[in-house]
């Protein structure tokens, strides 16, 4: 007989089991469905964190810019308490991306020379170090975040480098050397774009890693960079056009010989370790100075009549016609800013009226030139302001040791000069009239000398003409910049024209030695295969005829930062009527690895390092 009590309890047990399963379920429900809460309100504040994180990392960038755009622009940065910060010394910006950023820049320590390696040798700046606040607040909630990091800006003067184009990067960067006379040249080079590198026919180009000095060698940094790559022919070129002589780039164990493989290219990493780190391709370009620094009005001309440093002095000449009030006028930084001295250089006087007895004794320290002098490639007579610097120096260190003017001496650093012949317009000077205008550095009265009384930096916005021999007497470190370098040897003529080149001087004579320096302009080829621009050895344009063994003794840096704007002749071909070229003996003075022998002022390019990071 069927037993329906028991039938009726397992039934009831049933529903409880049932209903403990259910509740199992739900709990588990439940509890996954906390989980599912918990984790998402978990990404939702880590996606909050990371976003605050990331806006407080662009306060640090936007610091870390705003202290490099000083830097560039030749300011150092103090802090931002004293560059527009708040009450806490605070640079605010609102609502980027959905967060309040402000950032504040502190403890800024005093300038220090600094090393780090670059390939197989060691560059030296100058290092300034700033301590890095950035804080977040999110829009709407709580979310924020601090970070801090400590920073190191280096400045790093550009004449470490024997050779260095600058520019945007590209066809305005390219750097080539195609000389035709044979050439051996030693120091770091370094292009924006791309480096084309060819001997003329039987004739060699060799790197070579010291300094022959006419004795024992001086070791020498040896590096070449580009920013593209590196080929060993005519920009323009797919071939050589003759029996190529040798191509060297010589390390302390390896020589490149271009005649094996004859068309040789570097044009990736792979193949540059093959140079020992001696060469690189592909390198990111660097950001380098402007000629907006060098303009009427700009940050040169400025500084040369208040140098806000008290190690350097400083001389403005500036004006066209003869030296006298409306005219060329001159004004000195010492012993106040902006001191106009016109008046004592016309008639070679001290302040207090007591002769002055030197160099340039007679109206010679300053002048217009006598004549116009022919450019055969421009095309044009240009007329100068001839300035003997050793002339100056030495007035104005007479003028400074005069009671009347506190009886000083020199500053410690150096001279800043500047001289233009450009009006003060608001926009760049073309320079494009019949005659140009240009400056000329050169010995002008009796008993003056090719040297320097200090480090100096001679800056202007027209064309400069060295006239001769320049500082390679008790040499000193010394920069020049113009829109662009012309060098004229110790034999020329003011009376020159272009029907008929006049020589260089005797054959087989040095005919201009030189010890600085050149910041300019350059003329580079148009495009590949186009207008030739004239290379780097035709870096300084000359206008003799410098064949049969004349040779050119520089020794210094050749630094390419723009193109120029104002001596825009295209490049004369040596055999034409122009100039012929002189046998180069061209190679980077080893004294600019000391910083002693640094010139004040000096342009630079700007890079940063993390010191330190905390969250």
């Amino acid at each position: 007989m069927f037993n329906t009590s028991l039938l009726k309890q397992e039934k009831g047990n049933t529903v409880v089991i049932f209903l403990f399963i259910m509740t199992a379920l739900a709990a588990l429900a439940v509890g996954a469905l906390q989980m599912t809460t918990l984790n998402l309100e978990s990404s939702h504040a880590q996606r909050k964190g990371k976003k605050a994180f990331y806006a407080a990392e662009v306060g640090l960038d936007l610091a870390v810019n705003t202290i490099i755009g000083s830097f560039e622009n030749l300011t150092p940065y103090t802090t931002s308490a004293l560059n527009g910060g708040d009450g806490q010394g605070f640079i605010n910006v609102s609502n980027y991306r959905g967060h309040d950023v402000q950032y504040n820049i502190t403890n800024p320590q005093s300038r220090y020379l600094y090393q780090t390696v670059q390939g197989n040798s060691i560059l030296t700046h100058y290092a300034y170090t700033y301590d890095i606040e950035a804080n977040s607040v999110a829009i709407g909630d709580n979310s924020r975040e601090t970070l801090r990091e400590r920073i190191r800006i280096l400045e790093t003067p550009l004449v470490q480098w024997f050779v260095f184009y600058g520019g945007n990067g590209g066809n305005n960067s390219d750097l080539e050397i195609t000389p035709g006379p044979g050439m051996t040249t030693w120091g770091r080079v370094h292009s924006n774009g791309t480096i084309w590198l060819r001997a003329g026919c039987g004739n060699n180009l060799t790197f070579q890693n010291f300094d022959p000095n006419g004795g024992a060698p001086i070791p020498a940094p040896h590096s070449i960079t580009a920013a593209g790559s590196i080929r060993n022919w005519h920009k323009g070129q797919n071939a050589v056009s003759c029996v190529a002589p040798r191509i060297e780039i010589e390390n302390d164990d390896l020589i490149w010989d271009n005649n094996v493989p004859i068309n040789f290219i570097v044009d990736t990493e792979a193949e540059e370790t093959g140079f020992n780190e001696y060469v690189f391709v592909n390198e990111p370009v660097i950001q380098s100075p402007s000629n907006s620094q060098f303009v009427r009005g700009g940050f040169y001309e400025q500084r040369a009549a208040n140098p806000q440093r008290a190690d350097v002095d400083g001389i403005q000449i500036i004006g066209q016609g003869g030296l006298g009030a409306g005219n060329i006028q001159v004004v000195v930084s010492r012993p106040a800013s902006n001191t106009d001295v016109t008046n004592l250089l016309l008639n070679d006087l001290t302040s207090a009226g007591t002769a002055y007895v030197g160099p340039g004794n007679g109206g010679n320290i300053i002048r217009e030139g006598p004549v116009q002098i022919n450019d055969c490639r421009e095309g044009v007579p240009v007329q100068t302001t001839d300035i003997d610097l050793f002339a100056l120096q030495s007035w104005y260190q007479a003028y400074l040791a005069d009671p009347v003017n506190g009886g000083g001496a020199l500053a410690d650093t150096g001279f800043l000069v500047y001289a233009s012949r450009s009006p003060n317009a608001p926009v760049p000077f073309l320079n494009n009239a019949n005659p140009k205008q240009g400056i000329r550095l050169m010995q002008i009265g009796a008993g003056s000398a090719s040297q320097l009384l200090n480090e100096t930096t001679f800056a202007s916005d027209n064309p400069l003409y060295i006239d001769g021999n320049f500082n390679d007497v008790s040499t000193r470190g010394a920069a020049l910049i113009g829109d662009a370098i012309n060098q004229l040897s110790i034999s020329w003529n003011d009376t020159k024209t272009c029907a008929a080149i006049p020589n260089a001087g005797a054959a087989g004579t040095v005919q201009a030695t030189v010890r600085a320096a050149f910041f300019s302009g350059i003329s580079p080829t148009t495009a590949p295969g186009g207008t030739y621009g004239g290379g780097l050895h035709n870096y300084m344009r000359y206008h003799e005829r410098w064949s049969s063994g004349r040779i050119s003794d520089f020794k210094g840096a050749l630094i390419g930062l723009w193109v120029s704007q104002q001596a825009t002749g295209n490049w004369c071909q040596g055999t034409g009527n122009c100039y012929q070229p002189p046998t180069r003996r061209y190679g980077w003075d080893t004294r600019f690895g000391d910083p002693d022998f640094w010139p004040p002022f000096i342009p630079s390019i700007y890079g940063v390092e993390r010191v330190g990071f905390l969250e």
